[in-house]
């Protein structure tokens, strides 16, 4: 029985040890894709493009050798996309039931609080021109949600629907502006008003 239980003992051990490794190694792996996206996030900031980045400026600046690079990417392309994906991903992960205004405001709430939340890293990466795809999403996005409740309440109408496209596509500009700095504005500003605009129309189409 002390041999049976002896080699159960050496079997876990076994297991353990090699499950310890493979979390270290993930850990290590997750820290360094992290220092290659921000680092290609500040560079994005300081050139506005891709294309005027290269993976030896990456690499110095995220403190690491090009071989480092080319284990985890394949090109710079490839950290712009998973940096995109990582953001569309935190931001659209919970699912919501959209019934009423107050939901779209929570809603609204929650997307500008974690803009901010996340100022260091998406400042930088909404500066520059990558970050077009991510705002058109979230922008279509929020209005799919709006029109998807006002089409519950039994609204149909063009010029509502129009009215909607307005107010959101204003708002996003405004966004835009704001990340490049080219307008003295608040995140704060921009979702009050967002949201007060959203209310109003609820208030006057939705009976």
């Amino acid at each position: 029985m002390s041999k049976i239980r002896h080699y159960i003992d050496t079997l876990f051990k076994e297991w353990y040890n090699y499950t310890m490794v493979k979390v270290s190694y993930r850990r290590a792996t997750d820290r360094t894709r992290r220092k290659i996206r921000e680092a290609f996030a500040d560079l994005l900031a300081k050139h506005g493009s891709v294309k005027n980045i290269t993976v030896t400026d990456l690499a110095e600046r995220a403190e690491i050798t090009r071989g480092t690079f080319y284990n985890y990417y394949n090109n710079l392309y490839e950290v712009g996309a998973e940096l995109q994906a990582e953001l569309e991903g935190e931001l659209f992960a919970d699912s919501y039931e959209f019934n009423s205004v107050d939901d779209i405001e929570q809603y609204v709430n929650q997307v500008f609080a974690f803009l901010k939340q996340q100022e260091g890293v998406y400042r930088q990466l909404l500066s520059s021109d990558a970050p077009a795809a991510f705002l058109s999403q979230l922008e279509i996005s929020m209005t799919q949600r709006v029109l998807m409740i006002l089409r519950k309440k039994g609204i149909h109408d063009k010029n509502t629907e129009f009215e909607l496209l307005i107010l959101t596509n204003g708002a996003f500009a405004i966004i835009r502006k704001y990340y490049r700095n080219e307008i003295a504005v608040k995140l704060d500003d921009i979702r009050d008003y967002l949201n007060q605009k959203l209310r109003d129309m609820f208030v006057r189409y939705v009976k």
